[in-house]
């Protein structure tokens, strides 16, 4: 297969699957040099080291305590050539969607296999967006999700399940205690539902937490 990239960075915080994805991606020279990061701080360390060379990043979105949307924004302010692949074992339909809407380069499943991953690859540097087989298949069984949340919302929630109060849940994300309960109230309108406990089993049973 040709080389279209030169440099991929994955970042997991479940270090054997970073590390074993990592050389798959060398073993069949996908690129020339992979960087395996566990940790968002890790990450960030190396790509503002990186400079701002053409790099394709392998991005979980499940990471501890956080996900990978919320990484975005950064990613792109120091990396404008940053390629996004979401990397995820999620099989909700929300899920998938709720990626769809931030449009990276593309959304692996963590089971794909190598040819998959090639065509990943392939349509990433042609400027195609890639949407794994599994994930077509998926959503096209499935009627359309009218539910929308934001990065932010979805981190607010993971505040909510952890039992974090409203003040200790402002404080940690800079925000007041009034943007955070309004927050709250649009989350449970959009889910139609019609309290914290409600909208938490809305939140897991879409994948969410």
């Amino acid at each position: 297969m040709k080389n279209y990239f030169d440099h991929a960075i994955v970042l997991d915080d479940h270090g054997l699957f970073a590390d074993a994805f990592s050389l798959l991606l060398e073993r069949y020279s996908l690129f020339d040099f992979v960087k395996a990061c566990n940790a968002p701080d890790e990450f960030f360390s190396f790509l503002n080291s990186f400079g701002r060379k053409s790099v394709v990043i392998f991005l979980d979105y499940y990471l501890t305590g956080d996900n990978g949307l919320s990484l975005l924004s950064e990613i792109r302010r120091i990396n404008r050539q940053a390629k996004i692949v979401f990397l995820t074992s999620a099989m909700s339909p929300f899920i998938i969607q709720t990626l769809k809407r931030y449009n990276p380069e593309g959304i692996l499943s963590k089971s794909c296999s190598v040819d998959i991953l090639k065509q990943c690859v392939e349509d990433v540097a042609s400027g195609k967006p890639f949407l794994d087989p599994l994930f077509q298949n998926i959503l096209s069984a499935q009627q359309s999700l009218q539910v929308k949340f934001t990065a932010r919302e979805i981190e607010l929630l993971k505040y909510f399940a952890h039992g974090e109060t409203i003040a200790n849940t402002a404080e940690k994300m800079f925000l007041s205690p009034h943007t955070v309960i309004a927050h709250r109230r649009k989350m449970m309108a959009k889910a139609e539902c019609t309290s914290i406990t409600h909208l938490l089993t809305f939140a897991k049973e879409n994948g969410l937490l």
